[in-house]
């Protein structure tokens, strides 16, 4: 698993600069019940064993006794729950038949888009992928009313499509000419189809395609176009082939001006001066695993923010990075130059410990940022000398691994508060990560406690989590939160946005708050990961966006009859609600919300982990700028 490197992009839109920047006992043991298929055997030579097994478990292997091994290992026998996931690798034995389709029509896409990649697409390979009578109609080229055109990008959406009279391998040449006609081969452009839905009565099978490509138009405009497609299947032995493709809607997007990037990777160019850059930055969590300790704070599964803000009081901003166990966090400070300078030693906030997230914020109200880092169990809360060098002034214990914090004026009294939210319990095991034990899975309540610490002024801060009602429903996974006075009456309020499950929207009446998600049915039972808010219709009532996940395996699978099929509807409802994606609130003007999110097409964000609202061409209304994805390294099939 790679971390991916953060990066920076420098953006001009008429003549505004501006900077973004992204950081993206012993258990019983359970032998295996068959040699693993071929596609899903481990590569044993990376440990320097080549010796597979086909043959069942002997007697001696399968004893309580048995010493649980890596699948990678001679041995056979693995932990009991892996031992239960291993026996579902294959969908079919598992008794999912719509899963294996999926995996099926997926393949045969991918081969396809292959082909489409290619100038030359007269394959012999394109006969195996269509049926005789496969039919589809004008898929890629299209014309129809701009949707949205401000001269920089023209945006063309459309649900009607012209039809198109040749069948069979004929008409699949024929759209291969028609992707041609819109993108160049060179560079060849990027393809992406994603199986969501999938339906196997009888003889029919039927699938529901997502289908992404981007690359250079022949106008050299960077062009993309994203579609949703029903597509009907032919089974012809182990092998899917493409009947026909209905398209339901698609969107073109262009960029109408030269090729060069609207972002440019500056990256480099305003970190390479420092020794932290090329000798910490530029390595993945891979290259350090191998060198730290876990015990440090090393995690695979690490959530670490970053907080801009003017540390020495010269106009311009600075940034500060948090870092996993073991790697020191970062304070790099910006010169006239654009350039960024490592100040962490010497500013005294390069810590060690495993952090998640920081703010730049006025604590003591002497016109300078201060510094707020979260750790594995305590917040620091440190004081600014005004030119950057930053001295602990006072710390919190917390209940629960902090993943993120926010800052508000709470109780009205002049000065910031802190709230903290808090993920993994600290009495649990630290850092459980993906296997950890939400329970129940997309309903979890079994959480660290989230913390509203209270300024007091002077540097002395206070747990005011029950003080302001805040402990109701305080039990969850929680990513992320957000303050925002939603209801206008002068008053912060405030969203927090939790993983595996429902979230809470805390109303504040005269400083005691009141969770009111459930009221105004803004729960979003989902992955929440962030919570941002913005009046993107500009009817001057706040709006909130929230980051989940979206999950093709998850749509595909919680719409099949046998799915929780012991559960009542409204349980199927909830995860089928957990794998649909991002969502967007719009108020009502009565203080209450209506859930906006397939009108405005925001559902598929990918694995979406933050979001911010920001108007990025200066036209006065707000976009929105998702950043998604979790493993960058390529899939090597090793489980």
């Amino acid at each position: 698993m790679m971390r991916r490197v953060g990066r920076i992009f420098r953006m001009t839109v008429r003549s505004l600069p501006l900077l973004l920047v992204t950081v993206s006992g012993c258990q019983k043991t359970t032998p295996l019940p068959h040699a693993p298929p071929e596609s899903i055997r481990p590569n044993n030579t990376a440990l320097g064993n080549s010796t597979t097994h086909s043959s069942a478990p002997t007697e001696e292997q399968t004893s309580d006794s048995a010493v649980a091994y890596l699948p990678t290992s001679e041995s056979p026998n693995f932990v009991a729950p892996l031992a239960d996931a291993y026996n579902r690798i294959d969908p079919e034995q598992d008794g999912w038949e719509t899963e294996t389709i999926g995996a099926m029509a997926t393949e045969t896409l991918a081969r396809w888009g292959d082909l489409l990649a290619q100038p030359n697409t007269a394959h012999a390979e394109v006969k195996n992928l269509v049926s005789s009578t496969f039919a589809a109609p004008h898929l890629f080229s299209y014309q129809g009313p701009a949707t949205f055109d401000d001269g920089l990008l023209q945006v063309v959406r459309t649900d009607q499509f012209a039809t198109a009279s040749n069948t069979g391998t004929a008409r699949l040449s024929e759209l291969s000419e028609e992707f041609h006609t819109v993108f160049l081969t060179d560079p060849a452009p990027h393809l992406k189809f994603k199986v969501v839905k999938v339906q196997n009565d009888s003889a029919n099978i039927q699938t529901e395609v997502l289908f992404h490509a981007d690359g250079i138009n022949h106008q050299n405009q960077r062009h993309e176009l994203s579609s949703t497609w029903t597509v009907r299947w032919q089974r012809s032995g182990s092998e899917l082939r493409i009947n026909s493709i209905e398209p339901k809607s698609s969107e073109s997007v262009t960029k109408r001006t030269s090729v060069a990037p609207t972002f440019g990777d500056c990256t480099a160019a305003v970190l390479q001066d420092n020794s932290s850059y090329a000798d910490h930055l530029l390595y993945s969590t891979d290259h350090w695993r191998s060198r730290l300790p876990r015990t440090f704070g090393l995690d695979v599964v690490a959530n670490h923010g970053m907080a801009v803000g003017d540390i020495n009081s010269d106009g311009l901003d600075d940034i500060y990075v948090c870092q996993q166990g073991g790697l020191p966090n970062r304070l790099f400070v910006q010169q006239a130059d654009g350039t960024l300078v490592d100040r962490s030693a010497e500013s005294g906030t390069d810590w060690l410990d495993y952090s998640t997230s920081a703010l730049l914020i006025d604590l003591d109200n002497d016109g300078d940022q201060d510094l707020v880092v979260s750790l594995e169990s305590r917040i620091l809360l440190m004081q600014n000398d005004g030119a950057g060098h930053f001295q602990l002034a006072e710390e919190m214990a917390t209940f629960a691994q902090t993943f993120s914090l926010a800052a508000a004026d709470v109780d009205l009294d002049g000065d910031l508060d802190i709230y903290s939210c808090g993920y993994n319990p600290l009495g649990d095991r630290v850092r459980t990560g993906a296997m950890g034990e939400p329970i129940p899975y997309h309903d979890a309540q079994n959480g660290g406690r989230n913390m509203l610490i209270r300024n007091d002024a002077n540097w002395n801060f206070a747990d005011a989590t029950d003080a302001f009602g805040l402990d109701h429903n305080n039990n969850r996974f929680s990513f992320a939160a957000s303050w925002e006075d939603f209801d206008n009456d002068g008053d912060c309020d405030l969203y927090v946005a939790n993983d595996y499950g429902r979230n809470n929207l805390y109303r504040n009446d005269n400083g005691q708050f009141q969770d009111v998600a459930a009221e105004l049915g803004v729960e979003d039972m989902s992955a929440g990961m962030s919570v941002n808010w913005a009046d993107v219709n500009r009817d001057g009532w706040m709006d909130f966006y929230v980051s989940n996940m979206f999950s093709a395996a998850g749509n595909r699978i919680t719409f099949q009859r046998q799915f929780r099929s012991q559960d009542q509807d409204d349980v199927k409802r909830q995860f089928q609600r957990h794998a649909r994606g991002n969502s967007l609130f719009q108020a009502d003007g009565r203080g209450g919300f209506q859930d906006v999110s397939e009108d405005a097409g925001i559902t598929m964000g990918r694995w979406a982990w933050g979001s911010r609202f920001c108007d990025l061409n200066n036209d006065g209304w707000e976009d929105l700028v998702v950043a998604n994805g979790f493993i960058s390294t390529d899939d090597t099939g090793d489980l």
